[in-house]
């Protein structure tokens, strides 16, 4: 998937305030979420970072809102 911001290839992360206010949540939501694992997340160090086009297609599947 291309990046829109700077027309790489390379896959676009978010933090978890950047995908909170994505996804109109608070941030212990993402939090929760997280911890339960029905995010796909990458850590780097002690740094959650998302990948925004695995969070959208767990949205688009309905997998998120379900749960595993």
């Amino acid at each position: 998937m291309q990046n829109e911001e700077n027309g790489t290839n390379e896959p676009e992360y978010l933090n978890a305030r950047q995908l909170a206010g994505k996804l109109n949540v608070s941030l212990k939501s993402v939090q929760n979420w997280t911890a339960a694992r029905r995010l796909p997340v990458v850590k780097l160090g002690r740094i959650n970072r998302y990948p925004k086009c695995e969070v959208e297609k767990r949205l688009l599947s309905g997998s998120l809102l379900q749960g595993k």
